[in-house]
Parts: structure tokens; sequence; C-alpha cells
């Protein structure tokens, strides 16, 4: 039941092909069915295609998706599985197989954001505050993401060029990657070593990319790589829903691709099956105005729907009133579930007014794409001293937290120590309080390190004896004085008063663990790896609450855009850098999320920074006056009603009210 264009996509197997798939017009069943016809038509086995997507969410759905449409082979009882991955999976796999031609060992590391900083921070010179350090580390991430090392930079910024030689040799003497090496690395191998490379390209005999757009310089140039051989590569994408340029992302790769592959066939889905014709005509006449190396407008057979509502408030508190009593209304009005209703915003400290609103009027609601609980640098040093408690062999938390607090231990101590450890095939933590390796290092390092073992040891048998979890992390925190450490580190009162919350807030949840399951501490953190924030939360009827990057690749029945004014969206560092089209596409795939209804609201005042109440400069976005006069209503020709459409607008309020109540 594919359309045509559809059709053609999936069955074109001669060469590369651009499936330019606009939003809500099928693109992940093009890509699992391209994966289909390929088996079924015997042009290819499971093991030659490699599809490629951004999250580990999206490529789970798109296997579950493909696995039912194919059948896999068994070997020894287990069903075989598809190559589907993300970008940074498929280098990781790329790098653990040809192990022994890169500068690491078997069991290397992943180090986070958190654990890099640290790295970056002991190479700077002494006093270097956490902006300085913080723009060092995106410095270097942003090299990383271009595809450029150390030695390949003509750059005006030398300290982070120092920085970044120094900071990649403590990585391979931590036997450890970044994230971004996972394809910084796997590109470095492939160029260097042709016998890989030919390895690789033999094996990729199609490639399949999911949200193309949103590949940046050294993904596109690994993607090249691996196709030079066969050149079947296959992008799936949306020029007009590039909307993650702050992390790299080009969205003229679309152009570099027509250029590298002259041979490309571009076939354009335009076909939507999510909203009206309402709501695509009034977001083409946003995007219209951006630059596109190729043309599509969207079209819809589910009717013109209703006109999209803009709605101007003298105050965020009236919006969130507004929006509050709306989505009550509608819902009793339409008998839908909450789970209808979307409010979607361009940041996520506009959500804080919408939710106190919603809490005072008991309206169930799930913030999506926020902070996890368990991504927060307190909460990721307590599971990493957890971790190391039930796992003396986790080399990872170790390193995390062995300046944690700070304990005045070098990262070219840790490295050598790391290395010596390696070499005796002994943990960090055994090599931590063992003389010998001790004897190599500072005295005074060696003698901050072995008191930090012998305190862990000490609470390690505690959990060897089976104390309660909580008993354990409340001794935990006091022993290593992390209260009085988050007090010296933090910036003001209000960071001193959350970072204290947040430690507080685990104790309190580990204690209700231990009281609900009498579990002990090696249990409570087999159960850790499996919690998310959300899950608990997963299937409840509830408004869902999103920033406009999170709302991506979903759709809503109702869409609630708030805070649509000049300076917040377009955000007024894009309009001081003129990079208007990036925040233009956001406001696209604001609106392509809306299936049958769209509303969207601005302020008129709004509080600055400081908390002092002025007048928009601008009032509402540019984007709002570029949306056209026939799809809207409430906006540009003054709306007036009439005494009778006013009562009886009236009337329909109170029959709504009267049917909740009874």
């Amino acid at each position: 039941m594919l359309n045509p264009q559809q059709q053609s996509a999936v069955t074109y197997c001669d060469g590369a092909l651009l499936v330019l798939a606009g939003a809500g017009c099928g693109k992940t069943r093009v890509i699992t069915e391209k994966i289909a016809y390929l088996i079924k038509s015997l042009k290819a086995t499971h093991h030659d295609i490699f599809a490629i997507t951004f999250t580990n969410k999206a490529a789970k759905e798109m296997a579950q998706r493909a696995v039912k449409m194919v059948s896999l082979p068994e070997v020894e009882g287990k069903r075989e599985r598809l190559n589907i991955s993300t970008f940074h999976s498929l280098g990781m796999r790329i790098i653990r197989e040809e192990i022994k031609h890169t500068p690491y060992r078997f069991g290397f590391s992943i180090f986070d954001s958190s654990e890099t900083h640290n790295i970056v921070k002991d190479l700077l010179p002494k006093g270097s505050n956490r902006e300085q350090i913080n723009q060092v580390q995106w410095q270097i991430s942003a090299w990383k993401n271009e595809g450029k090392r150390a030695d390949e930079l003509d750059t005006q910024f030398q300290l982070a060029q120092v920085v970044y030689n120094q900071y990649q040799q403590r990585l391979v003497d931590f036997n450890a990657l970044d994230f971004d090496d996972l394809i910084l690395q796997t590109l470095n191998l492939l160029e260097t070593n042709n016998e890989v490379l030919s390895r690789w390209q033999e094996k990729m005999k199609f490639v399949l990319v999911d949200e193309y757009q949103d590949t940046n310089g050294s993904q596109y140039r690994l993607l090249k790589m691996l196709v030079g051989k066969h050149r079947n590569i296959i992008c799936v994408g949306d020029d007009d829903q590039s909307i993650y340029g702050w992390r790299g992302a080009q969205a003229e790769n679309l152009a570099i691709l027509k250029h590298d592959f002259p041979e490309l066939k571009v076939v354009k889905l335009e076909q939507n099956y999510r909203s009206t014709q309402t709501i695509l005509g009034a977001a083409h006449g946003v995007i219209k105005h951006n630059p596109h190396e190729f043309d599509k407008k969207l079209w819809s057979d589910l009717g013109a729907g209703d006109l999209i509502k803009i709605i101007k408030f003298d105050s965020p508190e009236a919006e969130a009133q507004q929006l509050c009593a709306e989505i009550s209304y509608q819902r009793v009005l339409k008998k839908k579930s909450y789970s209808d209703y979307a409010v979607l915003y361009r940041s996520n400290h506009q959500a804080k007014l919408v939710e106190q609103v919603f809490r005072s009027k008991d309206i169930p609601y799930v913030m999506s794409g926020g902070r996890s609980f368990f991504d927060f640098n307190e909460i990721k040093d307590l599971m990493a001293y957890i971790r190391l408690l039930c796992n003396p062999k986790d080399n990872s938390a170790f390193l995390r937290i062995v300046n944690v607090p700070r304990r005045g231990i070098g990262s070219s101590s840790l490295a050598k120590l790391a290395q010596v450890a390696e070499s005796k095939h002994i943990s960090y933590f055994k090599a931590a309080g063992n003389d010998e390796v001790l004897s190599l290092l500072p005295k005074r390092t060696a003698q901050k390190l072995k008191e930090f073992q012998f305190n862990v040891a000490k609470l390690q048998h505690q959990v060897l004896a089976n104390y309660n979890a909580d008993k354990i992390v409340d001794t935990l925190v006091d022993d290593i004085d992390y209260i009085a450490w988050i007090a010296q580190t933090s910036k003001d009162k209000i960071s001193k008063h959350n970072r204290t919350k947040l430690v507080y807030d685990f104790q309190k949840w580990i204690r209700g663990f231990t009281e609900k399951k009498n579990m002990g501490l090696i249990d409570v953190a087999a159960q850790i790896t499996l919690q998310t924030n959300m899950e608990d939360k997963a299937n409840e009827d509830a408004v869902q609450m999103m920033t406009l990057h999170a709302a991506k690749g979903l759709e809503f029945t109702h869409v609630y855009m708030v805070g649509v004014e000049e300076g917040i969206l377009p955000h007024r560092n894009s309009i001081e850098e003129e990079t208007i089209e990036e925040e233009r596409r956001l406001m696209y795939v604001g609106m392509t999320r809306a299936m049958r209804n769209l509303n969207i609201s601005y302020v008129k005042k709004r509080k600055s920074r400081f908390g002092q109440e002025d007048e928009c400069e601008t009032g509402p976005s540019r984007f709002i006056d570029e949306l056209p006069q026939k799809y809207i209503s409430g906006y540009g020709i003054e709306q007036k009603e009439s005494e009778a459409d006013k009562k009886k607008k009236k009337l329909s309020h109170l029959a709504a009210l009267k049917a909740m109540l009874d």
C-alpha cells in the first residue's frame, strides 16, 4: 500500500538515492520497506545491509518494524539481527572489531562530558574558570565533529589546540574514548588502514541513512568512505527539518551529496498522512522564506480542517492560565484524552509557569526532552561510587570519582596508574592499594590514592555483609563529606541549594527502594541501571510538554505553541548572529507536529532575566507575520464578534461545563 513515490524509493537499487521525505510523509516506512525489498528480491542478504540513524530509540523502533517484514535465519538457536544502529554504535562496533589496528586495548571506556571536563580542567593553566574550561571542551568537540585532528589544525586558538593534543593522549593513556571519538577515531582508522577500509567497504553493500539532514562533517566523511566501493547509499531526510546546527549538523550535506554522487536519484515524498491542508499550507508559508537546494510542497487529502488560532496575551501568567482552561474545556467538549494535547516551547525555562498552573489545576502532564534526574553530575558521582562499591573492577567508575571530592590527584598520575594496572592485569582500584604500583607515583599522590582505596574498601565490607542500601549510601555521603564539597564548589546560594537538594532527593529515593523491597546495595545498583526519569509516566494519560527540538518526529492531535515571540522564536542569539534560517525550520517542525488543531500564542509583556517587566521590543515573532492570512484567525485582520456570536459562545461554554459536572 505504498504511494507511487514511496514505491519508487523502495525499488530503486542502482546507486545513490536521496529521498526527500517531508514531515508526516512516511519516511520510516520507506526505510523498513526497502530493507525488506532488498532481502526478498535477493539483491542483498541481511549481512550486507546497514541502516543508520541518530538515536537508540529510533534504531530500536526501526528494527522492530523491519524484523516483522523479513524472515531472518537462526544460528545456534538464536535469531540473527539486522544491522540497524546509530552512527556512534557503528563506530564503536568497527573499533571493537578492529581493535588491534588502533591505539586502544580491549575493554576501553567511553567517557561522558563530565569526565572529559575534568581532563580539560587538569590540562588548562591553574585558575582557569568553568566558562574557560567549557569553551575549550566545546571547541575540541566542534573540531572532532568536523573530522579534524589536533595535528591538522591551523587555528588562532593556540591554547585549545595544545590542550586538544594533550587531551587526546590522556584518553589513550586511560584506554578511553569520548563520544565524538567514536566517529573521529573510526575515520582515522579507515583513512590510515586500507586493509580495514576494504573489509568494511565490502561488507556494506547497501547503506541506508535516516535523518540525513542531521549529519555533521565527520559523519558524512565516514559515510562517503564506507560506500566507496558499491556506492549504494540511500539517504532519507528533510532539509526543512534540519534543526541541530548547534551540535554540528550541516544541512548543506544535501548539496554535497549531489556533488559527490553525480548519479544521485532524487525522490520527493510530498503526500502528508498526518496534518490537515490548512496546517500544511501555513507551514509552507513560513518555510518557503528559506533557500532550498530541492523544492517541495506537502499536500494532504485529510481535508482543510480548522484555521490556526493566533492568540495574544498580556503576560506569561495569563497565557498559562488560558492554556490550562482551554485544554480542560476542549477535553470535555471533544471527549479527548489528555495525551492528545501537546504544549511546545522554544526553551525549557518557558515550561515553569505552565507546570505550576497544571499542578494547581490537577492536570496531569509529562515533560519530555528535559534533563533526567540521573543526568545531573551529583547523581552521576554517587552512582559511580555505588558502582565501584559493588564492582571494584569498574575502571570507569574509579576514574570518575577518585577525585570527587577533589583529592589533588592529577590526571598524569592517574594515566600512569592506569598503564601499570593494565600491564599487571589488575583493576585501577586494586592498583590504588598496591605498594609496588604506588612506589612509581609521587609520594603525596600515592598517599591520597591509598587513603581513597582504604575508605572505599571499608564500605565494600558493608556491601558484602548485606547492610541496608540506604545506610551505606548515607554513610558514603558523610564519609566523603560530599555536602561540604558542594558548598565549596557552588557558584552561589541558589546553586548550592539545588545541588544539595539533588543529593538529599537521591538518598530519599534509595531509602524508598530499600523500604519497599528490602534490597541490598548490589540489587539497588542493578535496578538503577534500568531506571529512566519518565518510565513511571510512560503510559499515563497526560498532556505532553516538550521543547520544539524534543518534539521532532512526534505527532499530536492538538498542539499549543507558546511564547512565539521575537527574541524567543527566533532566539535572540540567532537574531544577533543572523542564523534565522534554522529558527524558521524549528517553527516549521513545531507546526507540522499538529494533526488536527494548532494554536500559536505570544505575550505582550514578559519579564526580563533580571525580573523587570518590559515590553517585547518587536512583539510577535516574524514567523507569525509569514503565515498566510487565509490559514489563520485572530491576527492581521481585526477579528470582531457580533453580540449574537458572543452569546452563542458563552452558551456553548456553559453546556460543556454542565456536561462535565453531570
